[in-house]
C-alpha cells in the first residue's frame, strides 16, 4: 500500500449540545447569541443553582450519541463501519450513568455494570450497535477528543485505515460539576470568555462526531500540534508557553506560517487563568491579528467533547464564510486581541481550533478550505 502523501479530509460531521440538536442548529445559536447555558438545581452539593449546559430532551444521552453516529453513517459513502476505526474522546465516560444507578439503589454498587461505568463505556455502547473494526478511548480531560483527532490523522496518513470515526462525548455528572466548583472556577452566570470581569466556566454536556477519510471533500485536516508543559496540575503556564508550543507545532505540521491563519476558535473557557494564558500566546504568535472567538458562552464547556464540537464549528465557519463572535464580551482583558462582538463575513481558508487541559496538555488543530482548489 502506498502510504505517502495520504491526505486527510472531513467526510461527515454531526453534533449535539445544549445550544442545538444539530451542527447547523448550534452554529445558528452562536450567530444569534442564544446560549444553551441555564441555571439548574440539584447538581451542587450545597444546594445552590449552577449555570450549566444541559441538553433539554427526554432521550437518554446514549440515544443521542447513537443517533449522531447513525447520522454520520447516513451522510457518508460507507455502507457500515465494519472497516472503520473508532477513536473516542471523553473525560467522564460512564460516570453519569454510574452516579444515577448508585443514587437509584440508595448508595449501593450492586447494579453498576463495569461496561457502562468505565471510561470505555462510550466505545462499548457504539461497538454494540455499529461493530467497528477496532477502537481506542482517550481520556485527557478537555483535550480528550482533540487527541483522538490527532490519532486519527496519524492512522490515516500511515495507511493503517482509510476511515476513522472520532466521537467526543461527555454527559453532565455530579462529580464533574462539584469538582470544578471545588476548584473555584464555576460561574453562576453564563460565562464571558476574555472579558476583564469574567467569573468562570460553565460545565456542559455534548456530542461531536467526525468521520475522517481519504476521499477529497470541501475541508481538509492539515495540521495538528500537541504539547505538555506540565506547569501545574490545574493551571496553565501564565505566559501561555504550552499553548504557544501546541499552536506552533500545528503550524509546522501543516507547513504554514502564522499569518496564514484566518480565524482562531479559542479554547476560551472563561476562567481567569486559561483566558489570560491563551490570549498572551495568541498575541505573541499571530502578529497579523486574526479574528478570535470562544463559543463556550453559547455551548458551555463540553469538556472532553469540546475538541470535536469546536472543530465542527470551525469547519462551519469555513463553509459559511462567517467568523463567530464573542457573544457576551463587554470589556476585553487584552486589547491586543481581535475579538469581534458581532459575526463577521469573511473568507476563511485556514482555521485553527484550540483545546487545552489540566496538567498542561494542549492540542491545536488546523483545517483548510479546499473547495476552490484545482
Amino acid at each position: 500500500m502506498n502510504t505517502q502523501n495520504r491526505e486527510v479530509y472531513l467526510q461527515a460531521t454531526s453534533s449535539c449540545c445544549s445550544a442545538g440538536f444539530s451542527s447547523n442548529g448550534i452554529f445558528d445559536s452562536i450567530l444569534l447569541g442564544t446560549s444553551g447555558v441555564n441555571k439548574h438545581k440539584g447538581f451542587l452539593s450545597d444546594g445552590t443553582d449552577s449555570a450549566i449546559g444541559k441538553i433539554e430532551t427526554m432521550d437518554s444521552f446514549d440515544t443521542l450519541m447513537l443517533d449522531n453516529v447513525e447520522e454520520i453513517l447516513n451522510n457518508s459513502t460507507l455502507e457500515n463501519f465494519h472497516n472503520t476505526f473508532l477513536a473516542v474522546g471523553t473525560s467522564v465516560g460512564g460516570m453519569a450513568w454510574a452516579e444515577h444507578q448508585f443514587i437509584k439503589d440508595s448508595g449501593s454498587y450492586k447494579n453498576i455494570e463495569l461496561e457502562k461505568q468505565s471510561i470505555y463505556s462510550i466505545a462499548h455502547t457504539l461497538n454494540k450497535k455499529f461493530n467497528f473494526k477496532d477502537s481506542i478511548t482517550f481520556s485527557t480531560a478537555c483535550t480528550s477528543s482533540s487527541n483522538a483527532i490527532v490519532f486519527a490523522k496519524e492512522l490515516i496518513e500511515a495507511g493503517a485505515y482509510d476511515n476513522v470515526l472520532v466521537v467526543g462525548a461527555d454527559s453532565i455528572s455530579y462529580t464533574t460539576v462539584n469538582g470544578f466548583n471545588a476548584l473555584g472556577v464555576l460561574s453562576s452566570e453564563v460565562s464571558t470568555p476574555f472579558d476583564k470581569n469574567r467569573t468562570g466556566m460553565n460545565v456542559a454536556e455534548g456530542i461531536g462526531a467526525i468521520l475522517f477519510g481519504t476521499k477529497p471533500s470541501k475541508i481538509k485536516l492539515v495540521g495538528v500540534g500537541c504539547s505538555s508543559d506540565a506547569y501545574n496540575i490545574t493551571n496553565p503556564h501564565p505566559d501561555g508557553d504550552g499553548a504557544k508550543m501546541a499552536m506552533q507545532n500545528a503550524l509546522d505540521n501543516a507547513n504554514l506560517e502564522a499569518n496564514s491563519i484566518d480565524y482562531i476558535n479559542a479554547h476560551g473557557t472563561g476562567t481567569v487563568a486559561n483566558d489570560t494564558a491563551e490570549g498572551k500566546a495568541i498575541a505573541e504568535l499571530f502578529k497579523h491579528n486574526p479574528p478570535i472567538s470562544s463559543t463556550k458562552s453559547i455551548t458551555g464547556h463540553t469538556l472532553g467533547a469540546c475538541g470535536t464540537i469546536e472543530l465542527i464549528i470551525s469547519a462551519m465557519a469555513i463553509e459559511r464564510n462567517t467568523v463567530p463572535h464573542n457573544s457576551n464580551l463587554i470589556d476585553r482583558e487584552l486589547d491586543s486581541l481581535n475579538l469581534p462582538k458581532t459575526p463577521i463575513k469573511k473568507e476563511i481558508k485556514f482555521a485553527l481550533s484550540n483545546a487545552f487541559a489540566f496538567g498542561g496538555n494542549n492540542v491545536s488543530i488546523i483545517l483548510k478550505r479546499v473547495s476552490n482548489e484545482n
